[in-house]
């Protein structure tokens, strides 16, 4: 009995990192609407997963990107691992500017194929993971809708890029007149 015990008490220390970083892409039917609501009137979305890349940096040394995209197209799915939920699903989006995190701040980074290849599939938006914009600053995206719950305590990031640092086209346009109106 003591040994099965203590190899429970190993397993959980061991596995307690990555517990944080479990994505919170599953919610309501009302959280999902509201979810693309804001979406469609705030379609810019900082994808990064703060948690995952603290765990990655700490184990083996690799840092992980996040991405500014924006959101193209979406719809409401049912959740992949509860039946009973929903998932807003990002079907389309545009990548702005990619990058590593230092010190909260985001930092330009030309990303790999491989880096970019989760946005050619259709992927759930994660509440946890999706940094919105919320006047100069960067928030997770469940605290811009009626989600209950409280912040994660990973690295986080504190703002949007600002468009000046990004190649001028057309998409960065639209991007730095979305940053100019809202900020």
């Amino acid at each position: 009995m003591k040994k099965l015990s203590l190899l429970f008490l190993l397993y959980f220390f061991i596995a307690l990192p990555f517990v944080k970083a479990d994505p919170w892409d599953c919610m309501t039917e009302s959280e999902a609407k509201e979810t693309m609501a804001y979406l469609q009137k705030n379609p810019y979305l900082f994808d990064y997963c703060d948690c995952c890349d603290e765990v990655a940096r700490e184990y083996d040394n690799r840092k992980l990107m996040g991405h500014l995209v924006k959101v193209v197209k979406m719809e409401i799915v049912q959740c992949d691992w509860d039946e009973t939920m929903y998932s807003v699903n990002i079907v389309k989006t545009e990548v702005l500017a990619s990058g590593h995190v230092e010190n909260s701040v985001f930092e330009l980074k030309n990303p790999s194929n491989e880096e970019l290849a989760q946005y050619t599939d259709s992927w759930p938006v994660a509440l946890n993971y999706s940094f919105a914009w919320a006047g100069g600053k960067a928030v997770r995206l469940f605290t811009k809708i009626d989600y209950a719950s409280e912040d994660i305590g990973c690295g986080a990031v504190n703002a949007f890029p600002d468009p000046k640092s990004l190649k001028k086209n057309k998409l960065t346009k639209a991007y730095a007149k979305y940053y100019k109106k809202n900020g």
